[in-house]
């Protein structure tokens, strides 16, 4: 309204109008207000009790009850700020509400409004106009005494909103005195209490919660109750594939833990346990393909003494040199996070290094000499799920060959020699990789064994053929007669990983005698020489007569059937 000072023109604002155009500015005020406020508080007293039967049914975690409740008090707030708030700020003024009148009433004509605005400070200039405005001003005065400028203000939809509002109070009332204790437990949880749970008769205190189990593995879940002890629970499952399904859950004997065993679980599920009136949260089974092996690569490292190159081998194929090592690159069908190698036939394991692919692992097996007889691959996923059923992988351990060897001469056991004589020594000897030494060992009657090292050759020593002419004067002390000096060779291969391999011949004997006996020993052997050069000749003989005799007979055969 202006505040423009009055002049003596100015005519005084009708009382009546004015007292009416503010009446109707405070009902519109108030009608608008009230059942902007009854619509808020009816949405907060519903939200409150959805939440509280929700939560009583569902056991609603803190964190959603409290994105609930701020969503729930946002939307008050928002209707609250939209239906009271802006209207109150934004109130109709003393024109508008002319002008709402004047449209339900036609029959002011725009008088009402001219009136109302020509009565204010400065609006009139002259006697003779004021004389017209003041006929104007009375005869809006009596148009408005005949009607109610309140009755524009309808107060339907607050009279209805407010019996909703009751109603819902009312229903709440009864509810939350039928429900006692339940109510007050749920009213705290709406408020966002941490502190109480919801009220059951029986309530799931443990059960087994998220799983990740293998595929084709059976699956048990458990449950506990306290307070009302059920005879039977169940377990209700719905299947990622859409497939819902509700099994018993059987109490054990003496316990108030119920379970349930699913056989072979092929697919991912949610669950549920009920015991009684209480329920668990919702759990998830996850069903993942257990860890195990897609491809194997193997490589033999060959001990160095052999002198091979590395070879590539199959699974199939673990024929392998003891002392080798056995390099396998495993490939998994999924990401692992801990693998190893059971040795079979020996109780350690060997663990398996993660490459940066997670699907790559690497690892070394030493091949022992003994009790090895393979080995299979255990691996172990992010969910700590570790294979099953794993391949045995056969490792068929090859020794390394001792070496062979032999005396090529002398021919005899055993021989005679002076005390200065020279024996010769000839052999042979073979191994599968190298000789690393030659010794021609001795001992003297009883006494000591002795070493003598014999050369050995240049280049490929994987055969050796040699001799060694012995001097029996350089043995110490001097030997005397009648001495025995028993020999024999020991040969050593090059194995130094497992080895090294040794073998020695047969035992040979040099009888130490004099020179008359060795001399006697000499003739007789010419002796036996000459009987056999001797038997030789007659065998010869009697060879050639009977060839002579078959040759003159088959002659004569010939002969006799020639015809005359």
């Amino acid at each position: 309204m202006s505040t423009r000072p009055r002049n003596s023109d100015d005519l005084p604002p009708s009382e009546l109008l004015d007292r009416k155009i503010r009446g109707l500015q405070k009902r519109k005020l108030a009608v608008e207000a009230g059942s902007g406020g009854t619509l808020a508080a009816t949405v907060f007293l519903l939200l409150i009790g959805v939440e509280a039967f929700v939560d009583w049914r569902l056991e609603l975690p803190w964190a959603l009850r409290l994105i609930w409740f701020l969503t729930g008090l946002g939307i008050v707030l928002h209707l609250l700020n939209e239906r009271v708030v802006i209207p109150f700020l934004d109130r109709i003024d003393t024109d508008r509400a002319a002008l709402l009148v004047e449209k339900h009433f036609p029959v002011f004509n725009s008088r009402l409004i001219s009136a109302l605005q020509l009565t204010r400070p400065g609006a009139l200039h002259g006697a003779e106009a004021a004389g017209l405005v003041s006929a104007l001003v009375r005869q809006t005065e009596q148009e408005a005494e005949k009607v109610d400028f309140n009755s524009i203000v309808r107060t339907n939809s607050l009279r209805r909103r407010v019996c909703w509002l009751l109603g819902i109070i009312a229903v709440a009332g009864v509810c939350f005195g039928l429900g006692g204790n339940v109510s007050t437990a749920l009213l705290q949880r709406a408020f966002l209490s941490t502190s109480v749970e919801v009220p059951r008769k029986t309530r799931v205190s443990d059960f087994s919660g998220d799983l990740v189990v293998g595929r084709g593995d059976p699956v048990v879940i458990t449950a506990t109750a306290t307070g009302v002890v059920p005879a039977e629970g169940s377990v209700e499952i719905e299947y990622d594939s859409g497939l819902d399904r509700a099994f018993t859950m059987e109490r054990t004997t003496g316990a108030d833990t119920y379970t349930r065993r699913l056989e072979s679980v092929q697919e991912s599920f949610d669950y549920l346990v009920r015991l009684n009136d209480g329920r668990s949260r919702p759990a998830r089974v996850e069903v993942v393909p257990r860890p195990s092996v897609a491809g194997l690569e193997a490589r033999q490292v060959f001990p160095a003494y052999t002198g091979l190159e590395d070879r590539r081998r199959t699974a199939a194929d673990l024929a392998l040199l003891a002392g080798s090592r056995l390099q396998l690159a495993v490939t998994a069908n999924k990401q692992i996070t801990n693998g190893w190698l059971q040795l079979h036939g020996a109780t350690n394991r060997v663990p398996l290094q993660l490459g940066a692919n997670p699907t790559e692992l690497r690892g070394t097996i030493d091949i022992i000499a003994t009790n090895l007889i393979g080995f299979s691959v255990h691996m172990a996923d992010v969910h700590g799920l570790e294979s099953r059923d794993e391949a045995v992988y056969r490792v068929d351990v090859l020794p390394d060959r001792v070496p062979e060897a032999r005396i090529t001469y002398p021919l005899r056991r055993e021989e005679l020699a002076t005390r200065t004589a020279r024996v010769m020594i000839a052999f042979e000897a073979t191994d599968d990789f190298a000789i690393a030494e030659a010794n021609l060992r001795y001992r003297i009657n009883d006494g000591d064994t002795n070493t003598i090292p014999l050369d050995l050759p240049s280049g490929d020593r994987r055969f050796m053929k040699n001799r060694y002419n012995w001097d029996l004067t350089e043995i110490t002390p001097p030997l005397t007669e009648d001495a025995s000096v028993h020999y024999w060779l020991e040969i050593v291969d090059n194995n130094n990983v497992t080895g090294p391999g040794r073998v020695s011949t047969d035992l040979n004997v040099v009888r130490i005698v004099s020179e008359e006996e060795k001399r006697n020993d000499l003739m007789n052997r010419v002796g036996d020489s000459l009987g056999s050069i001797g038997d030789a000749a007659t065998d010869q003989e009697s060879l050639n007569q009977r060839l002579g005799e078959l040759i003159r007979r088959r002659t004569e055969e010939s002969i006799g059937s020639s015809p005359r």
